[in-house]
């Protein structure tokens, strides 16, 4: 059900991916804008998808502990899992228009 999103968060935040943002400020937000920038429509929309689904069904937290990302929320300055989503997908939104 989140296929996209286990893809992006394995292709974008792996495990040096703050090396490749050097030359600017390396943020989730930089990596959601590649992503958005890099990926066909399709994909994105699926993300988007996944991310909202997550978010209805209030999954963010148990995502997080159940996969062994390269990136946690927690340590960038969000207070949950879940504020994490909320952002994405706003960011998302707003690259996709």
């Amino acid at each position: 059900m989140h296929d996209t999103f286990i893809y992006f968060m394995n292709a974008y935040f792996y495990q040096d991916w703050q090396s490749e943002y050097s030359r600017m400020r390396a943020d989730d937000t930089n990596v959601l804008i590649r992503f958005a920038q890099n990926e066909n429509l399709e994909i994105v929309t699926n993300l988007v998808t996944d991310i909202k689904y997550i978010l209805n069904n209030d999954l963010a937290k148990q995502i997080f502990d159940t996969n062994e990302f390269d990136f946690d929320p927690l340590l960038y300055g969000y207070s949950s899992e879940r504020e994490w989503f909320e952002v994405a997908y706003k960011k998302l939104i707003s690259e996709t228009k």
